[in-house]
């Protein structure tokens, strides 16, 4: 189907099918240009030169017969679990089982055609009480004065609504209980959700905590990415499936800590514990108690930046009032320039 050498963003090598019928679905959803090949001599001459292949579970005995070259953006796609953990190591490709995956493929075929798309930060407390949700709202507020706007997600059942830091409690739009059998491509959510000064919120609902499902969280942090500047994630300091996930989401990954030795001790096993392994280290407070560097090395990883204390943000979160306008001048410029940098590269 189509000539060899023209470039594809997407090589499909399917057999007509159910698995076939849900890849294109996704191909179709991101409005990408595909080359479908069931017959696998025709697989070389689309090899090097598609943005991503997407290999179905029941053709990838074949497909490794073939010994290939190695590339990079190989995903192997299907229902099958035992073959797509026995071939996705030949392969060099990373799996995505169906149905659950459906939201991270589309979220993978729109990067691999390199579409730029809003950078994702997740902000966790490197210990509790830290001033991660209000580091994370004061974030999306000061994105949110950029013509393309933010969005702020509650990833977290117990923190008691992150639109409640926001003064949006009483905003009309969806909350989770509204989203959480949200999956594929959503399209643009901002009609449905509340929008606070250019923030767009996703959050929790007051009464019983919602169980958050990873597959919603892809789906929406998938659609959000395509219609803002900056997507901020709010994941608590849960082990929860979603709180996982939205690590796993996140270009870059925050971890506010407090200041001393024991917050500089708190943060090293939250990185731990929660897999954060691209984490990148906020310092609260102004004064050192332990320079940047002993912290870098306490924690095993970067500090990047460092954020006021500003001890009137509770009682402005009280009177319903968002960080950054309850904050003095010194927080809001540290917060500032963190988005600055958060926000300086593309990402794809």
């Amino acid at each position: 189907m189509g000539v060899p050498d023209r470039r594809r963003d997407v090589l499909v090598v399917a057999r007509a099918g159910e698995t076939q019928d849900v890849i294109l679905s996704a191909v179709a959803a991101q409005e990408l240009d595909a080359e479908v090949v069931a017959d696998l001599e025709a697989v070389a001459g689309h090899w090097r030169s598609a943005g991503t292949v997407v290999v179905a579970d029941d053709q990838a005995e074949r497909l490794v017969a073939r010994a290939l070259p190695h590339r990079e953006a190989v995903f192997l796609v299907g229902p099958d679990r035992d073959r797509l953990s026995t071939w996705s190591a030949p392969l060099s490709a990373q799996v995505i089982p169906l149905p659950e995956g459906g939201a991270w493929l589309g979220s993978v075929l729109a990067d691999g055609a390199g579409r730029v798309r809003a950078p994702v930060v997740a902000v966790v407390g490197g210990s509790g009480g830290v001033g991660a949700s209000t580091l994370a709202a004061a974030i999306a507020q000061l994105a949110g004065e950029r013509p393309g706007g933010s969005a702020l997600v509650d990833v977290d059942p117990l923190g008691g609504g992150i639109d409640l830091l926001l003064g949006a409690e009483r905003t009309e739009g969806w909350r989770w209980p509204r989203l959480n059998a949200a999956e594929g491509n959503l399209g643009d959510l901002r009609r449905y959700l509340p929008v606070v000064d250019g923030v767009t919120v996703v959050a929790m609902a007051r009464g019983p905590a919602p169980d958050l499902a990873r597959e919603p969280l892809a789906a929406i942090v998938a659609s959000l990415r395509s219609w803002h500047e900056l997507v901020v994630l709010d994941p608590g300091r849960s082990l929860a499936p979603a709180a996982r996930e939205a690590a796993r989401l996140a270009s870059r990954q925050l971890v506010l800590v407090a200041p001393g030795v024991r917050g500089a001790a708190a943060a090293r096993q939250a990185v731990s514990a929660l897999d954060l392994d691209r984490a990148e280290l906020v310092l609260r407070g102004r004064r050192a108690s332990l320079p940047a560097d002993l912290v870098a090395e306490a924690v095993g990883r970067p500090v990047v930046a460092r954020v006021a204390d500003e001890p009137g943000l509770a009682d402005a979160a009280e009177r319903g009032e968002p960080p950054a306008r309850g904050a003095r001048r010194r927080y809001r410029r540290d917060v500032a320039a963190l988005v600055g940098r958060l926000m300086a590269v593309p990402h794809g």
